[in-house]
Order: C-alpha cells, then sequence, then structure tokens
C-alpha cells in the first residue's frame, strides 16, 4: 500500500511535468517541501483539460465516487490494481479519469505488529516520479460546490521492496505520461502500465516520527531504525 509520500521539490512539478498551474495550485506551493503528505490533504496531481492540455491542481487524497449521494466513512487512498477494471469504486475512474501524482519518495513499515519499522524509499537520483492515480468529482448536493479526490493504484512489491512490505504503489516512467492521460485509451488499453516498478530505488529504515501527521520536516528521512527488545 501507499499511505505517506514525499513532495520535497514541488517548485519542479511545473517544468518536469510540463503542466500548467491552477490557482488553486498555489494554496500548496506556499506550504513549501512536504516530508509527510498524508491521507485527506490537499495535494497536487497532473490531469488533462478539455483541451487536452497537462494540468495542476491540488485536490483531496482519498476517493469519493461520482455516483455515490453520501460521503462515504471510509475513504479509498488506494486502489489495488489487480481488481480496478471490476470494482465499482474505480472501474469507471480507470476508464476515464486517470491522473499523475508527483511525489519523489514514499513510506512503507516493515512487520506485522508494533512497533513497525518506517522505511523511506526513493529514486537513487533522488528526482520526482508519478504515482498512477485515479480522480473523481463528487457533487454532495445541487447546490453544493465539487470535490475533487484521488486514489493511488498499487501493485505487487518488486524484489527491492518485497523484503520490506508485498506491496508497492505504481510508479509510472515518463515515457508513460501521456499514455497513462490520454482519453483515448480505454483503462484496458493500459492495464500493462500498472506493474511493479522495474527501475532503481533505494530503501533505509528512518524514526517513528513519520507516524504523526503533525512531523512534517526533513529530519523524517534521516536514517533511525527502532530498538526492539528481546
Amino acid at each position: 500500500m501507499c499511505g505517506r509520500y514525499t513532495l520535497r521539490r514541488a517548485d519542479r512539478v511545473k517544468a518536469i511535468f510540463d503542466a500548467a498551474i491552477t490557482p488553486t495550485f498555489e494554496e500548496f506551493s506556499e506550504h513549501g517541501p512536504r516530508f509527510n503528505i498524508a491521507p485527506t490533504q490537499l495535494v497536487p496531481v497532473v490531469r488533462l483539460n478539455r483541451e487536452g492540455r497537462r494540468t495542476l491542481s491540488s485536490i483531496s487524497w482519498g476517493l469519493i465516487p461520482s455516483w455515490t449521494k453520501s460521503a462515504p466513512k471510509i475513504k479509498p487512498i488506494n486502489a489495488r490494481a489487480e481488481t480496478i477494471l471490476s470494482s465499482s469504486m474505480y472501474k469507471a475512474a480507470m476508464q476515464r479519469r486517470r491522473c499523475l501524482v508527483p511525489a519523489d519518495g514514499f513510506y512503507e513499515w516493515q512487520g506485522e505488529k508494533p512497533p513497525k519499522q518506517p522505511f523511506f524509499i526513493h529514486r537513487p537520483d533522488d528526482g520526482l516520479f508519478a504515482f498512477a492515480g485515479l480522480w473523481e468529482r463528487w457533487k454532495p448536493s445541487p447546490d453544493a460546490p465539487t470535490e475533487d479526490t484521488f486514489t493511488i493504484i498499487t501493485t505487487t512489491a518488486n524484489d527491492q521492496m518485497r523484503p520490506i512490505h508485498q506491496r508497492m504503489p505504481v510508479m509510472l516512467h515518463e515515457a508513460d505520461f501521456d499514455r497513462w492521460l490520454s482519453p483515448e485509451n480505454d483503462g484496458g488499453a493500459v492495464m500493462d502500465l500498472l506493474k511493479p516498478y522495474d527501475g532503481e530505488l533505494e530503501s533505509y529504515p528512518i524514526s517513528t516520527k513519520v507516524n504523526s501527521v503533525k512531523n512534517d520536516d526533513a529530519s523524517l528521512i534521516t536514517g533511525e531504525e527502532i530498538e526492539k527488545s528481546e
């Protein structure tokens, strides 16, 4: 799964993803580097507008399907690639509302029982990448404003991730961005992109400070292992 991630260079997203910034993104960029992005928070995603242009805007992490009449108690932050075309929660978004979620690292926890050891995972060059995401637009009532939300797709872990966790977020290569976003491709045509990452990753244990969403600074990604009693 993917429950926390980093975006330390938000100032580079516009250029690297070739996306026009919408006004709502300014709210996010004022916060500067992010070391502990968590569910329910407003974070940037890249989508295509009606003209087929990539746009960058901040929406809430935790999917609310467009067809629901009331906000669900559980807003999925992850969607399993294996069932994404058959699930009533995701199949419509998979067909028409795919997005890119800019990131430069993510966290995963190792172990079945507390205290679990958190790890920071990133590319060796520390560069930006994109999670494969789905978004929805929900309108709670005719007079209420719309609410855009998203979820991150997960798949089975690659060899580097497997010692830490059995699953990982889908990380797309830049060469596949256009194909993933294109409305000319239905969901089935891009299923082959939902696979374990085949590039290099680095991971190392970090402090449990990342467990609290109140902590959001560079100290979270310094190495520190949990001392477990015998």
